[in-house]
């Protein structure tokens, strides 16, 4: 899966990293209006992946309903045997997943 997505103020890019894990960079707000695209975007990611990379390098808000479908991705990914993890995440949005509690489960260091 390779591509580009562009949804209202969010762009998604998708290419293969290696061994069949798909890295996603999300740029731009994660918010109700995009949450949906988001969230679809990461379920066919995990669609005959061996594992997902999610960089949020480039985003610059993640509010509620941004964190809430990373944390159901991460699970329906789970469920899939897919593993979804979180790189990246700076600034305001690192400190909401860490005030929210799910920093440590979704983010693992590089």
């Amino acid at each position: 899966m390779t591509g580009e997505e562009v949804r209202a103020r969010v762009k998604i890019r998708s290419h293969v990293i290696n061994d069949g894990v798909i890295r996603l960079a999300v740029a731009g707000e994660i918010d109700l209006e995009v949450a949906d695209d988001l969230y679809e975007a990461l379920i066919r990611a995990c669609h005959g992946a061996a594992g997902v990379v999610v960089d949020l390098a480039e985003v610059s808000l993640c509010d509620s309903t941004g964190i809430g479908v990373l944390v159901r991705a991460w699970s329906a990914a789970h469920r899939r045997g897919v593993d979804l993890i979180v790189i990246n995440p700076r600034g305001i949005v690192r400190r909401s997943l860490q005030v929210t509690g799910v920093l440590d489960s979704l983010v693992r260091m590089q």
